[in-house]
């Protein structure tokens, strides 16, 4: 229903540009993968429009809204996802910016990972060949600015979105992950029911930022809850056609007291350094006897870029705790990004790799990416995984295959 709303919302706008002044943009990306591990080829094609009308110097109204089609992770192949639709406010009262509606809300100054990134949820999956698109959340956001240097955010979501699963995945992961405690029971696991307890409170977090002569710094504070469900009632009942898994998932609170940075790095010139780091209380969980969830822990990445006089880019971060990790779970990752620009050509070779200082399991992505025009490229990517199943980045080996991404911008 809500969707449905946000919808009409944005269909509304589009037709207002035929009656008022507004700024029109949008892309669509083709997004192929043929995976090595599973042997087949997924197809992904998005048309994404963007929408701004100014009613006023002050008032505006913004849509982004995504056209899917895919053969990925979803029964329903075709799909529309409004991404942001909200009124925003600058400066209609002094010094106080305002947006509210569905929002794209981003904390920390990680380009990816960031423990400080809690409002928006990701879609199914993780990318190491671009930069994956948030979902929107209904958010009211308002930013004071005590000066030019300092400002205060607060955040609030009436209700918390958890991420997306889709339900037959989600079987089968808790089907394959409790078949074998109960079948060393003489218990054989044949189905497995699953249901959701929601969170009933808002999620809000508030952020306090300043600015410094050669960087920038910010305190913040998230009252929340995790994105992925943890089980809560595990429960064998039976049934006609075998045993089946009662399974109760629910969404433990966190807290999290974050400090994020970025600026010029000590004693080299073009440098930068950014970090987030997050100190997190989590709700104490147990699944089965044993916790999940209990003492408070760290979360961190920090990172530093840099672009040589010969157009390479290089960033170079250092992970306390994967995108999968919480809890005593938490390892060390070192992460290197690096893209060169050749002189006269339109072809960046770019490669990305992360190993795992715990196990040695490592992710390396190789690719290229070829700009036709300003506002047509073409990138192909190669993604390989190394270390066993059980060890920390091999047990994303589904991720290993050929990728090839096409966008045109307009």
């Amino acid at each position: 229903m809500k969707r449905n709303i946000f919808w009409a919302a944005f269909i509304i706008l589009l037709f207002s540009a035929s009656v008022f002044a507004g700024d029109f943009s949008g892309s669509l990306t083709y997004s192929g993968g043929y995976n090595f591990t599973e042997n087949n080829l997924s197809n992904t094609l998005n048309l994404d429009l963007n929408y701004i009308h100014s009613f006023t110097d002050e008032v505006f109204a913004e849509g982004d809204l995504t056209i899917r089609y895919s053969d990925k992770y979803s029964t329903n192949p075709f799909m529309i996802i409004p991404k942001e639709i909200y009124i925003g406010a600058y400066d209609l009262i002094p010094q106080l910016d305002i947006r509210t509606g569905l929002l794209v809300v981003s904390w920390g100054s990680a380009d990816m990972f960031s423990p400080l990134d809690n409002f928006n949820p990701l879609p199914p999956g993780m990318s190491f060949t671009s930069m994956t698109q948030k979902n929107g959340v209904l958010a009211a956001d308002a930013t004071y600015y005590f000066n030019d240097i300092t400002y205060l955010q607060a955040i609030v979501l009436p209700s918390f979105v958890p991420s997306y699963m889709p339900e037959k995945y989600e079987e089968q992961i808790y089907l394959s992950m409790f078949t074998p405690q109960f079948q060393a029971q003489g218990i054989e696991i044949t189905s497995v029911n699953i249901t959701h307890a929601f969170p009933e409170n808002p999620v809000w977090g508030i952020k306090l930022g300043r600015s410094f002569t050669s960087f920038d710094a910010a305190i913040s504070y998230y009252n929340g809850y995790y994105f992925n469900a943890y089980p809560e009632i595990i429960q064998p009942i039976p049934e006609p056609s075998g045993m089946s898994l009662d399974l109760g998932l629910g969404y433990p609170k966190k807290d999290v007291f974050g400090f994020e940075f970025q600026g010029d790095f000590p004693g080299i010139e073009g440098a930068t350094l950014r970090g987030d780091l997050a100190y997190i209380t989590p709700q104490p969980w147990e699944v089965q006897g044993e916790y999940v969830l209990k003492d408070p822990y760290l979360k961190a990445v920090i990172g530093a870029d840099y672009t040589t006089s010969f157009d390479l880019y290089l960033n170079v971060g250092f992970i306390w705790g994967f995108a999968f990790e919480e809890g005593n779970q938490c390892s060390p990752y070192i992460s290197l990004n690096a893209r060169k620009e050749l002189e006269d050509s339109k072809l960046t070779p770019n490669y990305l790799g992360i190993i795992s200082l715990h196990d040695g399991s490592m992710v390396n992505s190789v690719g290229a990416s070829y700009d036709f025009t300003d506002d047509f490229s073409v990138t192909l990517s190669y993604v390989s995984v190394s270390g066993d199943q059980t060890s920390k980045l091999g047990q994303m080996g589904s991720a290993e295959g050929l990728y090839l991404m096409g966008e045109w911008s307009f």
